[in-house]
């Protein structure tokens, strides 16, 4: 993750940070961000990078931003 939003304080991950699993049999996973937003100021931006890896590959886009807004 990247931007100018704080991981733990500004929103939080589904699962384990770094990592989506995509379950056998299965295309694809997801992550859920979800935001604080007591702790919300001012906008700020989260984006996500995938990569790719052994035994898959990755779609376009590779990557995704969403704002933050108090």
């Amino acid at each position: 993750m990247s931007g100018s939003a704080s991981l733990g304080t500004d929103y939080t991950l589904s699962g384990s940070p770094g990592q989506v699993t995509i379950p056998a049999g299965q295309s694809s996973g997801s992550v859920t961000l979800s935001a604080s937003s007591t702790n919300a100021k001012k906008k700020k931006t989260a984006t996500m990078n995938l990569q790719s890896g052994a035994g898959y590959k990755l779609a376009k886009p590779k990557n995704a931003t969403v704002t933050i807004a108090p």
